[in-house]
């Protein structure tokens, strides 16, 4: 039985956490293989088993939310199935892993070392421009007495501005809210850059920008490696970002 495919982030290192692709698994077809997704066509069997290789490789038990595409932050205590509406998770309990579902969007990972308390949140560009990532950096202040300035971002896997081809008025939209450095308005191919947005919007929440760490890798460009609702036409598998609390 291949081990899932988990990219991590050099920042967390030492804390339990990743970024799953698509290898892996047992689902066939444009699901191939590590779809943690039972909302999108696959098998509901193979996605269960996909899910027992997730639990076996990390030891973790993963708290999920039904995702909307807003900035409600859901506070955790256990595993759970995806039945809240939110699109971030946080938690303070060792062994819990907040986690998100993307296949493009943008996942960003957080950590507070005083207190172990974690976060992770899902940033489409409705997210992002939301004010999704803000959003968890203040539910880990609040909630957990977290430092802005102490806190740790990892920016995953998502739809580079190389392929993140947006409206001129998205764009703009982008350019005038966040900054001039997260899009290129233009009347054909204007584009949107999500993860210098996110690191933009985690800078202006209080994180040093040597606490962020972006791993610059495009869902769409990577075929074997990635699922990318954009490049597959909707027809695609979900990967998962998770971060659990430590002690």
């Amino acid at each position: 039985m291949a081990d899932p495919g988990i990219l991590l982030a050099r920042l967390l290192a030492g804390r339990p956490h990743g970024f799953t692709t698509r290898e892996g698994g047992v689902s066939r077809g444009p699901w191939k293989s590590l779809n943690l997704s039972s909302t999108v066509g696959d098998d509901d069997d193979r996605v269960r088993e996909n899910w027992e290789r997730l639990r076996a490789a990390t030891g973790l038990s993963f708290a999920r939310v039904r995702q909307v595409h807003g900035c409600r932050v859901f506070e955790a205590a256990a595993g759970t199935d995806p039945v809240e509406e939110a699109d971030a998770v946080s938690t303070a309990v060792p062994g819990v892993a907040a986690c998100v579902s993307v296949a493009d969007c943008v996942p960003v990972l957080l950590a507070d070392p005083r207190s172990g308390a974690v976060a992770a949140v899902h940033a489409g560009w409705r997210g992002t421009i939301g004010g999704a990532a803000a959003a968890g950096v203040r539910t880990l202040v609040e909630r957990h007495g977290a430092r802005p300035g102490d806190l740790l971002a990892a920016i995953g896997p998502g739809i580079g501005p190389c392929c993140f081809e947006v409206s001129r008025e998205l764009a703009e939209r982008f350019r005038d809210e966040v900054g001039p450095t997260t899009a290129t308005p233009r009347d054909h191919g204007a584009r949107v850059d999500l993860w210098r947005a996110n690191e933009l919007l985690l800078r202006a929440a209080g994180l040093p920008r040597r606490h962020i760490e972006t791993l610059s890798r495009c869902t769409s460009c990577e075929e074997r490696t990635f699922f990318s609702h954009r490049r597959d036409s909707g027809r695609t598998g979900r990967h998962v970002a998770f971060i659990s609390a430590v002690s």
